[in-house]
């Protein structure tokens, strides 16, 4: 009798196991948890932090423990994929497939159309691990999926109305939005300059009437003050590893067309 009673809370347990994916990035843990209502055990192998963290090989045994790994094939993921696949059999699945890539640059989901395309990759990974829920999760796509186009619409809309579409930028994580929506990112490096430069920024930006300069959180605060201040700019800081992946986006075109 006592067995019997222990089969039947250890079936209990199996039948209500929530299925766990591993991700690359929390984007994705965020797709996952918004699709499936928190039904799944998301572990983003990377946190908001991905630029600046370096991962033991301790933190990436750990994925193993998932059903499956959600990639974005990003620059910091080449070494632990390549351990993974050399430890265990984990099903390691390109969520970025389908999209055009601009001279390799992996950071895709700054567009929201990409973003899109990424969304449905992620579902198709999620009803393969669970289709008793699957009504549930493709009525919860729908919603996310228009959500994405709303903030599409919405976007394009509030770019039109800027003066001049010019920025300047030290990285190239903007890549796909500034494509998107046609704006002119003028890279920079990540460098003080000398008198000489410093007039000749001032010259540019004057003549390309650029306002603002485009960063990530990470960037040496130092450098960005010297850089404002010798080319009449102001810094915006965003961070596209943020998890919430819409207010992200929104937060980051209210920056953008803020006057």
């Amino acid at each position: 009798m006592k067995k019997i009673i222990i089969l039947f809370f250890l079936s209990l347990c199996f039948v209500f196991a929530k299925p766990k994916v591993a991700v690359a990035i929390p984007p994705l843990d965020y797709i996952i948890q918004t699709i499936t209502e928190k039904r799944f055990l998301v572990h983003s192998l990377y946190s908001e932090n991905y630029l600046t963290e370096n991962l033991s090989r301790k933190e990436v045994r750990e994925i193993t423990k998932n059903l499956v790994y959600l990639t974005l094939n990003l620059p910091k993921e080449k070494e632990p994929i390549k351990y993974l696949k050399a430890i265990s059999k984990i099903d390691i699945v390109d969520v970025s497939k389908g999209i055009i890539k601009i001279d390799n640059n992996p950071y895709v989901w700054t567009d929201p159309l990409n973003f899109r395309i990424i969304v449905l990759n992620v579902y198709e990974e999620i009803i393969k691990l669970d289709t008793t829920n699957q009504e549930i999760y493709s009525n919860n796509l729908d919603k996310l999926l228009s959500e994405i186009d709303e903030i599409f619409l919405n976007t394009k809309k509030d770019i039109f109305t800027l003066e001049n579409y010019n920025l300047y930028v030290f990285d190239e994580f903007w890549e796909y939005y500034a494509k998107r929506y046609r704006l002119n990112f003028f890279k920079r490096d990540k460098t003080y300059f000398d008198a000489k430069q410093i007039y000749e920024t001032i010259l540019f930006t004057r003549e390309k009437s650029i306002k603002k300069l485009l960063i990530d959180p990470n960037d040496e605060q130092k450098l960005i003050t010297f850089f404002t201040s010798n080319s009449e700019t102001t810094a915006i800081k965003n961070n596209i590893f943020t998890r919430n992946w819409e207010a992200n986006i929104n937060q980051l075109t209210k920056d953008i067309i803020e006057k």
